[in-house]
């Protein structure tokens, strides 16, 4: 199974759309917030489920879901609530202790991805308004035995 995982967008729709260009294969889309409309925007105009989440540029409260996909446990989230900038730790022993396979996270703008205790770590940067360095970019989190991570940048 292929998920795409997108986050910051920010409203570009599009930036979007040229990240829906890298990920015209994918089952399945996560967005981790900032702007949670923008999920709704790719689930309609692409015809694919898509799972989001609020961040803190959103109205909706919806900041953290739970989810089994395709038999890993997933911690989703924007990630400001869990002080992503200055370090992952307590979104970190968030994820343990809700007992999960993967974390998502957004907020930061920075591409990131980092196995810890088995759990996989991963932002996918922004489409958006890019930070640290980075390139505004996406990922594509492909999920059979193990968990392929291949970040893209648009």
């Amino acid at each position: 199974m292929k998920l795409g995982i997108i986050s910051d967008t920010h409203g570009e729709h599009s930036l979007i759309d040229k990240a829906m260009k890298n990920l015209k294969d994918v089952d399945l889309i996560i967005h981790a917030g900032d702007h949670y409309k923008d999920a709704k925007y790719i689930e309609k105009k692409y015809n694919i489920n898509v799972i989001g989440v609020a961040g803190n540029c959103d109205e909706e409260k919806i900041d953290e879901k739970l989810k089994v996909i395709n038999g890993k446990r997933f911690f989703i989230t924007h990630g400001h609530n869990h002080n992503v900038k200055t370090n992952i730790s307590n979104l970190f022993y968030t994820g343990k202790e809700k007992d999960v396979d993967v974390i998502i996270f957004g907020h930061s703008h920075v591409p990131f991805y980092e196995v810890e205790e088995g759990i996989a770590i991963i932002n996918p940067g922004s489409i958006s308004i890019p930070r640290g360095g980075s390139q505004k970019s996406g990922c594509i989190l492909t999920i059979n035995e193990n968990l392929d991570v291949k970040f893209f940048n648009i």
